[in-house]
């Protein structure tokens, strides 16, 4: 694929100014580095902006850039600013298209680079919008994250006023908020993969570990480590 040879042919490329200035240009590299790149430079530089500095907004991103180069950058924290926003099809996303995708601040991106972008992405939060296949208008918007909103929170200790884990009567307005399938191993942040757990037992579950899977009734079943299994049901009536 051309795109591939290309980006084997990636370089960095110094060449001087009449004016005795210097310029640094990267050449080939891949669009997403590049706009997850830019955009922590455009963060970096409005957060310094906030706090007073007076340098023009292309004279901060300069100088970030240099200090990255340099290694004295001091990152600050920017949930937002070194991100990606991908906009593609689920068609394509799911291998059955090949339609072009868009990086958001870059512009279209073959489908190969767009799957690719979305698997390094898998474990960060996702703005999610459906379009109507047929008129393309919006349809549903969400976001997936690894924190139950507070809704959910208040909806899953209502249904279960007690940590789940066997014999446990801790409140559960007392407990953590467990993903049934741990989120790093893909478990959503939805109501059903969602349960309260008392913080002790919490730590236990992940460090034992145990697992537990829930019944299309309400209750949880827990394996042990030596793979004894336990039922609580500690729903609201």
């Amino acid at each position: 694929m051309r795109y591939r040879r290309t980006v084997e042919n990636r370089r960095v490329y110094a060449s001087p100014s009449p004016e005795g200035t210097a310029n640094l240009l990267g050449l080939d590299l891949p669009p997403d580095r590049v706009n997850a790149f830019t955009r922590h430079l455009d963060a970096a530089a409005r957060d310094l902006r906030r706090n007073g500095d007076t340098r023009t907004m292309d004279q901060l991103r300069a100088d970030i850039f240099l200090d990255i180069l340099h290694g004295t950058h001091a990152p600050t924290d920017q949930p937002n600013g070194g991100g990606v926003q991908l906009n593609v099809d689920l068609a394509t996303l799911a291998g059955l298209d090949n339609n072009p995708a868009e990086l958001a601040g870059y512009g279209p991106v073959i489908a190969d680079l767009a799957r690719r972008v979305a698997t390094d992405q898998r474990n960060t939060q996702w703005t999610y919008i459906v379009t109507d296949p047929a008129t393309g208008d919006i349809v549903h918007t969400g976001t997936t994250r690894r924190r139950p909103t507070q809704p959910q929170s208040r909806r899953i200790r209502a249904e279960y006023p007690t940590c789940i884990w066997p014999g446990c009567r801790m409140p559960s307005v007392d407990c953590d908020i467990d993903h049934t399938t741990p989120y790093a191993d893909g478990g959503c942040s939805h109501n059903h993969n969602l349960a309260p757990i008392c913080r002790h037992h919490h730590r236990i579950r992940h460090q034992g570990p145990w697992n537990y899977h829930r019944h299309a009734n309400g209750d949880h079943q827990w394996t042990s480590p030596l793979g004894r299994t336990y039922t609580t049901n500690g729903r609201s009536p």
